[in-house]
């Protein structure tokens, strides 16, 4: 049996190496342009605040994003797959339709109130494709529960964008500021299951569910675990904001 010859038996890294490289750029772009534009205040941001905030070239800039509007779309989409990352640990142990949907509906709509800055970047519809980690989980969750007759359902990829739509417009409300924002939580809850095709009893379970189980979560009787943005969740205001009127 001849031995391989050393030459073709060596791994070529450099492709990796260079896609790292690449990751490793993109990701330090995307961090200086949120520091930016967490600071600009009135001002609206231009390139070369990023470029400066990052100390890179233009010519760098360019190699990764076209514009600054594509950077924001970026960085929307980004923070869209990491909230999703997030809430596993307290939605994905859930197995009822309704209830996952309840939950993570709602979460969006809590951390908007928690996290307005993380709300100013998500609220971009071209945030939401059906790329994303929530566009993926929430499919799944429709299927499901069309599968098993909760939701009456025509098209899923018709009820996903419809959905999504919502999550989006109601975290863009609650950042803006809405009177009572556990009421308009609860409302929204129940609007969002009712077009499931949910009846009345079924949507004002999915309700109080989500408040429940939520504040059980924000008060530590899960054992799921909690990210940076809901360590505060214990506390009174944030209490308040999982109370069922």
């Amino acid at each position: 049996m001849q031995n391989p010859d050393p030459a073709t038996s060596i791994v070529d890294h450099r492709p990796k190496v260079a896609l790292k490289k690449r990751q490793i750029m993109r990701g330090k772009l995307l961090d200086a342009a949120m520091r930016v534009f967490a600071v600009s205040g009135a001002t609206a941001p231009v390139i070369d605040d990023v470029i400066h905030e990052a100390n890179v070239s233009r010519g760098t800039f360019y190699n990764y994003f076209n514009s600054l509007d594509e950077v924001l779309i970026a960085i929307g989409q980004e923070l869209n797959n990491q909230m999703t990352t997030d809430i596993l640990p307290v939605y994905d142990v859930l197995t009822q339709p309704r209830q996952r949907v309840a939950v993570a509906f709602r979460l969006f709509m809590v951390r908007a109130l928690l996290d307005p800055q993380w709300a100013g970047f998500v609220t971009r519809v071209d945030a939401w494709p059906h790329t994303t980690l929530v566009a993926e989980y929430m499919a799944r969750d429709l299927q499901n529960g069309h599968d098993s007759g909760d939701f009456r359902i025509d098209l899923i990829d018709a009820a996903t964008d419809f959905l999504m739509g919502a999550s989006a417009h109601g975290i863009q409300a609650i950042r803006q500021g809405v009177d009572s924002p556990n009421r308009y939580m609860n409302a929204s809850v129940r609007m969002m299951l009712s077009s499931l095709g949910c009846n009345a009893q079924a949507c004002d379970e999915g309700v109080a569910f989500s408040v429940t189980y939520l504040r059980s979560w924000a008060n530590g009787e899960l054992t799921a675990t909690r990210p940076a943005w809901a360590m505060d969740m214990d506390s009174d205001g944030a209490r308040q904001l999982l109370a069922y009127d």
